[in-house]
């Protein structure tokens, strides 16, 4: 009786089965956008588009949940 219960709320959970247990796919989601945004930067300061923003912190971290979000639609659908 437990372990149907352990098998539901991981099955309910928002995550995804790797490597023989249950990862967060939030956390995969998340560390893909945030190394969209480091390329994202390097391709804006090559530009010298970088150097007239103002709120930069806003503005990365801003882009980076945008494209946590959009990641987690797109290839999670959730």
């Amino acid at each position: 009786m437990l372990n149907a219960s352990v098998q539901a709320t991981a099955a309910n959970a928002p995550s995804l089965p790797m490597f023989g247990s249950y990862f967060p796919y939030w956390l995969i989601s998340l560390f893909s956008a945030v190394m969209l945004t480091v390329v994202i930067r390097v391709i804006l300061v090559t530009v010298g588009v970088d150097d007239f923003l103002r709120w930069r912190v806003v503005t990365y971290m801003s882009l980076a949940l945008s494209l946590t979000f959009l990641i987690s639609f797109l290839y999670f659908g959730r």
